[in-house]
């Protein structure tokens, strides 16, 4: 288990719209069963069917809401393709009401919390997951007295999960044909979405293309693999598709796709720095992180998830498995 997280007292709010923030929240909201609660989001996912709590998805009216709840705490997530969060971060603070956020991940801690005019918007506390994001956070300029380590919830949650489908029952509704070949679960970060390019020397369009043409250079070796490709909910679908049509073994996933399952049933989780590699680790997953080249600024290093490797190691570990 992670952390020992303090109990929320009160009626609470629960607000998130990315998933990195929903996943954590529900499983707060799972902890704290017994209080009153009220779980909203601008966005709806497949994965809320995990969870005992039905989330309401309002159109960010934020005064009706808190006016008809009346809460005192409002509990919010992080995200950068919406701004519901920080709304209700405001509010909280014009009414005086306590307020707390979870950041998910290591990067960009602060920018979470600007709002358009690059001023900081900041809750009561930010829960962050470990002592590497307490330290980011510090060096951005967060107060440190405003900084608790929680833990992710959502892993705690994870460790007690089982799937609900078999995996010939998931592979048919993934739409692959063939249940006896290997899976390697794809799951890159947006990363075009934040500079990838500029900032890493690569992202998931360029990574994604070196992949294609790696199966098909080695299309004889690798033709007991199938390729599932999980895109992060913030990308751009269209990209990604247009790609590895050229490739029969990628199959692009639904965005309805229970992703525990798809994880579940995978042999090999690959990816950059998206939290599915970490959660493929808490389900005993293999995980590979793949770079063609190397970087200098990896904002997951310090956790050691998972194995580097470039199209070489790649090539070494699909075939260790066959």
């Amino acid at each position: 288990m992670g952390p020992k997280r303090p109990p929320l007292k009160g009626k609470i709010i629960f607000v998130f719209s990315d998933p990195g923030g929903a996943k954590p929240l529900l499983s707060l909201a799972e902890e704290n069963w017994n209080n009153e609660l009220l779980v909203i989001s601008d966005r709806d996912y497949p994965f809320y069917k995990d969870f005992r709590s039905v989330v309401k998805i309002i159109d960010q009216d934020i005064d009706s809401v808190i006016n008809f709840f009346q809460p005192t705490l409002i509990f919010t997530g992080t995200s950068y393709t919406s701004d519901i969060e920080k709304k209700f971060i405001i509010s909280s603070i014009e009414r005086n009401i306590k307020c707390l956020s979870f950041v998910d991940h290591w990067t960009n801690v602060v920018q979470r919390f600007e709002n358009k005019n690059g001023d900081l918007v900041l809750p009561d506390q930010i829960w962050l997951v470990d002592e590497n994001a307490r330290k980011i956070a510090i060096s951005q300029g967060i107060d440190i007295k405003k900084i608790f380590i929680s833990g992710n919830p959502y892993h705690d949650w994870l460790k007690k999960w089982e799937p609900s489908l078999n995996k010939n029952e998931f592979l048919k509704l993934s739409g692959i044909p063939n249940s006896q070949k290997r899976i390697l679960l794809y799951a890159p970060d947006p990363l075009s979405n934040v500079n990838g390019i500029e900032e890493f020397g690569f992202d998931e369009l360029s990574v994604t293309s070196s992949l294609v043409d790696f199966f098909k250079r080695h299309s004889s070796e690798l033709a007991n693999w199938e390729v599932l490709v999980k895109p992060h909910p913030n990308q751009n679908r269209r990209s990604i598709e247009k790609i590895i049509s050229f490739n029969s073994s990628f199959h692009l996933l639904s965005k309805d796709i229970n992703t525990n399952s798809t994880i579940f049933y995978a042999d090999i989780v690959l990816g950059f720095f998206s939290s599915i590699l970490i959660e493929a680790e808490i389900m005993n997953k293999r995980v590979l992180r793949f770079f063609d080249r190397e970087i200098t600024n990896d904002p997951i290093q310090e956790l050691h998830v998972g194995v580097i490797v470039n199209t070489c190691g790649l090539l070494k570990e699909l075939n260790v498995i066959l």
